[in-house]
């Protein structure tokens, strides 16, 4: 048996409880709101479309990712292609 230290609510109390959750955006003074920000979006790249040509386990792969992370296909593989990227060209430009 659980024992209450407060008496439920009546109807007339939920009902005003209600009305002040629902009228509590309208009552918030604009002083407390906080300013809006505006940010500038960075300036796009140019992209291109690139065909693949890979195992279909790669794709499998690369698809449970997309499941598990909620990123899309295309965030995916550049995020896996750009740090093999960036090391083949660090490398050849040593060469």
């Amino acid at each position: 048996m659980t024992s209450f230290t407060k008496q439920p609510l009546t109807n007339i109390e939920k009902e005003r409880k209600a009305e002040e959750f629902i009228n509590y955006v309208a009552e918030v003074p604009p002083a407390t709101q906080s300013p809006k920000i505006t940010v500038e979006a960075p300036k796009k790249e140019a992209t291109k479309s690139v065909i693949l040509r890979l195992p279909e386990s790669f794709k499998y792969d690369i698809h449970e990712i997309t499941s598990l992370t909620g990123l899309s296909l295309n965030a995916v593989c550049l995020e896996l292609l750009r740090p093999a990227i960036k090391k083949k060209l660090k490398e050849l430009k040593e060469d």
